[in-house]
């Protein structure tokens, strides 16, 4: 069924939703195998809502990682509705430094934010079950320096008995944007509805005066599912603000038009 776009006639501006997500050695067993299911039926969903959205364009990408990060479409970004998720296997190290260095190089309008139409700040969603392997700080503080990714919307989901917290924080800017939970059935629910809500919200229009962040999609998730953010939400983890000020970001409060974003 063509979307509301499609029959007017109106280009749609692209919004890029990326999974980050951990496939090392520690995820084998029952916790590649929710993530396997959790992003099967997140794609699921949010193909359904593409098919709907007359603001955005969706178009993913995954990046899984272990001691080698690999995307699943290594050609870039893919219209929702054309992806298909291939289930993910453990092994390996958990070499987060490598995977922010990746992502860093493919976040550019020379790379994988190229578009035709336009293109909204990216969502980025991480994932992990412990902590690096690697020195990521390097990486890390680099990576921030992309002005792509430090306006991005990122949210961080903690799995698992002791995942790294803190680090999650540092990466996705924010404790109030990570998701702790060691409950593998609620880490599906959330991730699905957290990547809904996100690409909703982020697909409207919005200016230099009304940013959506990680924290925000957080709590309306929260919120939606009757959840105690006080349970799933580390208290402890450290809240680390990018370096990046929105005026040097936005342009006249559209998103898409900054020619500084290269």
């Amino acid at each position: 069924m063509p979307n509301i776009s499609e029959m007017s006639g109106a280009p749609r501006r692209e919004l890029h939703v990326f999974y980050v997500l951990d496939t090392s050695g520690s995820m084998e067993g029952l916790r590649i195998a929710t993530l396997n299911r959790a992003m099967t039926e997140t794609v699921t969903v949010l193909q359904e809502q593409a098919l709907r959205n007359a603001d955005a364009q969706l178009k993913i990408a995954v990046l899984e990682f272990n001691t080698i990060p690999r995307w699943l479409n290594p050609a870039g970004p893919e219209r929702m509705e054309d992806f298909i998720f291939e289930n993910l296997t453990a092994g390996g190290l958990t070499e987060v430094g490598a995977a922010l260095e990746e992502l860093g190089s493919k976040l550019s309008r020379e790379k994988f934010l190229k578009s035709m139409t336009g293109a909204y700040l990216p969502i980025i969603i991480f994932m992990t079950d412990g902590y690096a392997t690697d020195d990521y700080t390097a990486e890390l503080s680099k990576i921030q320096k992309n002005r792509w990714f430090a306006s991005s919307v990122k949210i961080g989901f903690a799995i698992g008995d002791e995942p790294d917290a803190n680090m999650i924080a540092q990466i996705v800017g924010n404790s109030e944007a990570v998701i702790q939970t060691d409950d593998l059935a609620l880490f599906a629910r959330l991730l699905k509805w957290a990547s809904v809500t996100a690409s909703m919200m982020c697909s409207k229009s919005h200016t230099s005066y009304d940013i959506i962040t990680g924290g925000d999609i957080i709590a309306q998730v929260t919120r939606n599912n009757s959840i105690s953010a006080s349970s799933v939400i580390p208290q402890s983890a450290v809240s680390v603000s990018p370096d990046v000020d929105p005026n040097d970001v936005w342009d006249d409060g559209d998103l898409w038009d900054d020619d500084s974003f290269n």
